[in-house]
C-alpha cells in the first residue's frame, strides 16, 4: 500500500512562517510536521509514500531525499499551481492503481493511526475530536452512514473529520468528478455512495493559526526522540525526557523540565530555566538568567539576558531583547479580519523580527516577519507587519 502526502501549499495563515518553507516544514518538536508524519507511516508499514510539493518544494525534497534514510521509498509529484486538494490528490495518486492512504501534510497525528488505516479492510475517514473548528469538517452519521458536514462551525469538541482517509482509486475517481476544489466538499457529495468506517485517532491537531502551533507542540513532544550530545557543565539539572543536540551547551545553574527538545549549536544559561513543553531549534542563543516555558523557538534566534517567554512562538532568525518578556493571557483578537479567542498564549512573532530590550508583549499579539518592536515598548496589537 502507499501514500499520499499533500504539502504543495503555502500556507497563507501562517505566512510570517512560511516565506521559505511550505505549511509542512514548520517544526513542532523541533521536526518538520511531515517528518512525523512520514515515520508515522513508515512504522505502520507504508514504505512508498508520493509527496506532492510545489511551494517551496526545494526545502521538502532537500530534508527528504529518496525517503532512504527514514526507512522507505519518497516519489516527488508536482503541483505547480495551487488548484485545489482535490487537484493535489489527482497528482499523487496518478501511479496508483488500487488502495492508498491520503494525509494532508498540515496534520499532526499519532503514527498509531496509520497502522490502524492500513489494517482496517475497507475504506475509512480518519476522525479526531477538535478543540475548535476543522476546515476539513465535521463527520455526522446519517442513517447509519458518515457525512462530511460545514454546517455548524460552532461545534466545539465534536468528532471532526481530519482530511486523513483510506481511499480505493474508484472511489477517488467519483471525489475528482464532483464540483468543487477541495476534499471536504467532494466528500459531501459522494459520502452516501460509499461505505466508509471512521475510526479515530489517539490525538490530532490540524495546524491552521499561528497559536495551533503551541498546542501542536504539546503533542509532538509525546514522540520526542531523545537523545544528549551536549556539553553539560556542572550544576545543570535535567529533569524529564529531554533532547540535546551535538554541539550544545547548557550552562552551569541552568534547569531543563521535559518534554523538551533542544536543536544543534545552541548556547543556553548560564542560570536558565526551560521547559516544560518547548522546542528550541538550531543554533539558538538563550541568554543567563532567561526563562522559555510551553514555547516553539525556531532555528537561528537570539533571545537576550533575562527574556521570558510562555505559550509564544518565535520564527526563524529572531532576536529577542534582554529583559523582554511575553505575557500570557485569554482574549480575542483579530487575525485576517475575523475575531478569535486565544486561550492562556503570549506572543506569536514572525521570521526574522527585532524585539528590543525591555519590550512587553501581551498575549495574543502577532507580528509579522520582519517586524521590529523598540526598546522598552508595550505592545498588545493583534496582528502587525510594520515598525513599531
Amino acid at each position: 500500500m502507499k501514500a499520499v502526502i499533500l504539502t504543495a501549499g503555502e500556507g497563507a495563515r501562517l505566512g510570517s512562517w512560511t516565506s521559505n518553507r511550505p505549511k509542512g516544514m514548520i517544526p513542532l518538536g523541533n521536526r518538520p510536521i511531515l517528518d512525523h508524519l512520514v515515520r508515522g507511516l513508515v512504522s505502520a508499514g507504508i514504505t512508498e509514500i508520493n509527496i506532492v510539493v510545489g511551494y517551496a518544494r526545494n526545502s521538502v525534497m532537500s530534508y527528504f531525499g529518496d525517503g532512504s534514510s527514514f526507512g522507505g521509498k519518497i516519489n516527488y509529484c508536482f503541483q505547480d499551481k495551487p488548484t485545489g486538494t482535490l487537484d493535489a490528490m489527482k497528482i499523487g495518486m496518478s501511479d496508483i492503481e488500487d488502495e492508498f492512504i491520503l494525509v494532508p501534510g498540515d496534520n499532526y497525528v499519532s503514527a498509531s493511526s496509520f497502522l490502524s488505516m492500513k489494517d482496517y479492510d475497507g475504506e475509512a475517514l480518519l476522525s479526531g475530536q477538535a478543540e475548535r473548528w476543522s476546515k476539513w469538517g465535521e463527520i455526522e452519521i446519517r442513517k447509519g452512514n458518515p457525512t462530511i458536514t460545514f454546517d455548524n462551525p460552532d461545534a466545539y469538541g465534536r468528532i471532526h473529520f481530519t482530511g486523513i482517509m483510506k481511499l480505493k482509486r474508484q472511489t477517488a475517481e467519483k471525489m475528482l468528478l464532483s464540483s468543487g476544489r477541495h476534499i471536504g466538499e467532494s466528500l459531501q457529495e459522494i459520502a452516501s455512495q460509499t461505505s466508509f468506517e471512521v475510526l479515530k485517532a489517539e490525538y490530532w491537531h490540524n495546524i491552521v493559526y499561528p497559536w495551533d502551533l503551541i498546542s501542536g507542540n504539546r503533542m509532538a513532544l509525546r514522540d520526542n526522540l531523545l537523545f544528549r550530545s551536549a556539553k553539560i557543565e556542572k550544576n545543570v539539572v535535567i529533569k524529564g525526557e529531554v533532547s540535546i543536540g551535538k554541539g550544545t551547551v547548557i550552562r552551569s545553574g541552568s534547569y531543563i523540565l521535559g518534554p523538551v527538545s533542544i536543536g544543534e549549536g545552541c548556547d543556553i544559561g548560564p542560570n536558565s530555566v526551560i521547559g516544560s513543553a518547548v522546542s528550541i531549534g538550531n543554533n539558538v542563543i538563550v541568554g543567563p538568567f532567561s526563562e522559555i516555558v510551553d514555547s516553539v523557538v525556531m532555528s537561528n534566534c537570539d533571545l537576550g539576558s533575562y527574556t521570558s517567554l510562555k505559550g509564544s512562538v518565535l520564527g526563524s532568525g529572531v532576536s529577542f531583547g534582554s529583559h523582554s518578556i511575553a505575557i500570557p493571557s485569554t482574549r480575542n483578537i483579530m487575525y485576517f479580519d475575523k475575531e478569535f479567542s486565544v486561550s492562556d498564549r503570549g506572543a506569536m512573532i514572525g521570521d526574522d523580527c527585532i524585539i528590543g530590550s525591555r519590550a512587553t508583549l501581551q498575549g495574543g499579539s502577532i507580528l509579522l516577519s520582519g517586524a521590529t518592536i523598540g526598546e522598552g515598548e508595550f505592545y498588545n496589537a493583534d496582528f502587525q507587519g510594520d515598525n513599531i
